[in-house]
């Protein structure tokens, strides 16, 4: 089985319910989305990665935001972002 990654922050998802909404198809996991699988705003998921995910490894809220940004440029789903 071939796992897919976010295409919002690149999690890897193995198994369905680790896709929006529970969709398996769907290219975004379920914490780059709502309830229903729908894409959250770009300031949603920004935030999320910065306090939930970089700063709790040690960084400081600017080393967090930078490396949020590094990463989120390189996902397909804010490609036209940045």
């Amino acid at each position: 089985m071939k796992v897919l990654h976010c295409e919002s922050c690149g999690m890897p998802m193995h198994k369905p319910s680790e896709h929006g909404g529970g969709i398996e198809h769907n290219p975004y996991c379920i914490f780059c989305t709502d309830e229903e699988g729908n894409l959250k705003t770009f300031k949603e998921i920004y935030e999320g990665m910065v306090e939930n995910f970089f700063m709790p490894q040690g960084m400081s809220r600017k080393e967090a935001e930078a490396a949020t940004r590094d990463l989120m440029s390189l996902m397909p789903a804010w490609k036209n972002r940045f």
